[in-house]
């Protein structure tokens, strides 16, 4: 018994030794390396997918004006040189003419205003009975915001721009297509997290890792590209993949953020009279009594049934100029603010959700930001390219390792 104890003692260093940090390293990257290649072949594709639509999603507005003739307006075109002098019609004009050119739909509209010259009002009627078997789907009429003339009428879904915003969102299959996606941005986080583990620079070689140069050779420099593209684009792809699951997916989310911070209620409505006897104008001249400095963005104006008045207004400094976070809920009935929501008083869980969509089509920090979220929509383009390079280049050289 003595010498089998001196025996399995003498083996045990051997053992310890097979199975060391060197040996395990070894086997936790090339699992690693595993993941990445299959996570990057399976969602690779959808990661692109969802990149390229983003991109031209980033300038949204202005392709569907290139495509859609009818949405820009010529200064006062149709009201004659004297309209332009007086400026806009006013608002109540506008929803009699939506409600003339649409007598069926007693609900409300929800208006767009211009934003620059040239650019019309643009109203949605939010729950069309045409498109009513769809989650979202309003229909959206363009108004000339000089004489309230209506210029088109066109569903959401059926416009080149709407139909790609379908795709991007839902992969045009609903919900399904919207765990699709949700599923999709976690593999490609797991995809970024895996490509850092694996390109991971060891002490004091920092420099030379992240200095951008493409070495000799095909095989090499179809590498140092997807590298490249990967080490220099994580600081674009990381935020717009979280934005994008957060956006895809915000009731699995609000309950972490709440545990961290709390959120601002919904507003409470319940006092909203029957009856829209106070006009478009007066609500919003009741809002910007409340924001003087502010810019105004959306009407939502209550059904004919009466009810609320939602203003949106954006203030300077807020993260989003399109849809900003600024609202007033004016009552319908008599006038009265019913609630408001001022950024400058969010919470941090207001803030994290607040921040989402702007960060995500880059319009939170301007132009450039804009420019730089659509062009980062190429680079999963780029790595799904370079990276099924690389695998058909290791694939080819496997058997002549095993031969040798």
């Amino acid at each position: 018994m003595g010498s089998t104890g001196r025996g399995s003692a003498g083996r045990a260093p051997g053992i310890v030794s097979r199975i060391g940090p060197g040996v395990l390293r070894q086997r936790v990257r090339r699992f690693v390396l595993l993941l990445h290649l299959t996570l990057g072949l399976a969602v690779g594709a959808l990661l692109a997918l969802t990149a390229l639509t983003g991109s031209l999603l980033v300038f949204y507005v202005e392709i569907d004006r290139m495509l859609t003739p009818e949405l820009v307006v010529p200064a006062g075109q149709g009201a004659g040189p004297e309209a332009v002098q007086s400026g806009p019609v006013p608002l109540e004009r506008v929803v009699q003419a939506l409600r003339d050119a649409h007598p069926a739909r007693g609900g409300g509209w929800r208006l767009e205003l211009p934003q620059g010259a040239g650019h019309p009002i643009m109203a949605r009627y939010m729950k069309p009975q045409e498109t009513a078997d769809k989650a979202f789907a309003p229909l959206m009429v363009a108004v000339n915001p000089y004489n309230g003339e209506v210029l088109s009428s066109r569903f959401w879904g059926r416009t080149a721009m709407t139909w790609i915003y379908d795709l991007h969102y839902l992969l045009l299959a609903g919900d399904g297509g919207r765990t699709v996606l949700t599923l999709g941005g976690i593999g490609s986080l797991l995809i970024l997290a895996s490509g850092v583990y694996l390109w991971w620079p060891a002490a004091g070689k920092w420099g030379r890792a992240l200095r951008p140069r493409l070495r000799s050779g095909f095989v090499r420099q179809v590498f140092d590209v997807h590298v490249l593209a990967g080490v220099y684009g994580l600081v674009v792809l990381l935020p717009l993949i979280v934005t994008g699951v957060v956006m895809e997916q915000p009731d699995w989310v609000k309950p972490v953020v709440e545990l961290l911070s709390p959120m601002t209620a919904p507003p409470d409505l319940a006092a909203a009279r029957d009856g829209a006897v106070v006009g478009a104008d007066a609500a919003l001249a009741a809002a910007l009594a409340r924001f003087p400095q502010a810019e105004p963005r959306w009407v939502e104006v209550p059904g004919k049934a009466g009810g609320a008045y939602h203003i949106r207004l954006f203030q300077a400094g807020e993260p989003g100029w399109r849809f900003p976070k600024t609202s007033v809920w004016v009552n319908g009935g008599d006038g009265t603010i019913l609630d408001l929501r001022d950024p400058a008083r969010w919470t941090a869980g207001d803030a994290f959700f607040g921040w989402q969509h702007p960060l995500h089509n880059g319009e939170c920090f301007g132009l450039c930001c804009r420019i730089l979220v659509a062009a980062a929509g190429l680079l999963p383009v780029l790595l799904l390219a370079t990276g099924a390079l690389r695998w058909r280049q290791k694939k080819r050289t496997r058997p002549v390792r095993a031969a040798a």
